[in-house]
């Protein structure tokens, strides 16, 4: 009787730490599930230095409803997704966190928070940034391509944006005309 009692303590033991990381792979699984994917543009962001190995740097190019009133510096808000065309595009507007309320967006489709860079830079605050601009991991292979491409044709290069409900933003592929790049 006293080894059964022990064992079942051991399965205990074992079982809850195997559950509880179950649930947390189960709660970010249902997380990655329920997202909207937002297509935006990158530009450029120094033409004389855009690749770095196998990154290019660049930025995001947003849909401005109308342009950020930005002073330059680094302001921290949301990006408000005012609405979502049939091919993911988005349709946005900046909101500083000092003035924000219930009502400036109560209207928004989505909600995504970080930061203003300058006068239309905005990177969500998921994505690392030192200076506005996004790193882009590129193939070898196509980094002179995608180069030359970001040059002479400004929006034919675009990142699919996974947007979870909770403001959480994760770069999930990255387009040349609308095709996956690498298939």
């Amino acid at each position: 009787m006293r080894h059964k009692a022990a064992a079942l303590l051991v399965i205990t033991a074992l079982a809850l730490p195997l559950m509880a990381l179950a649930a947390m792979v189960g709660h970010q699984e249902w997380l990655r599930s329920h997202v909207t994917v937002l297509t935006v543009a990158v530009r450029g962001v120094d033409p004389r230095d855009l690749l770095r190995g196998h990154y290019l740097t660049a930025g995001f190019e947003w849909n401005w409803e109308s342009p950020p009133e930005a002073d330059g510096g680094i302001v921290a808000g949301a990006l408000c997704v005012i609405e979502i065309d049939a091919v993911q595009r988005a349709r946005v507007r900046f909101v500083p966190y000092s003035t924000v309320d219930r009502g400036t967006l109560g209207s928004c489709r989505l909600v995504i928070p970080g930061g203003l860079w300058g006068k239309d830079a905005f990177v969500p605050a998921t994505i690392h940034t030192t200076n506005g601009s996004i790193k882009l991991f590129v193939p070898e292979v196509r980094a002179g391509e995608l180069e030359r491409l970001i040059r002479a044709r400004p929006g034919a290069l675009t990142v699919d944006l996974a947007v979870r409900a909770d403001g959480h933003v994760s770069i999930q592929a990255l387009r040349i005309d609308g095709r996956v790049l690498g298939r």
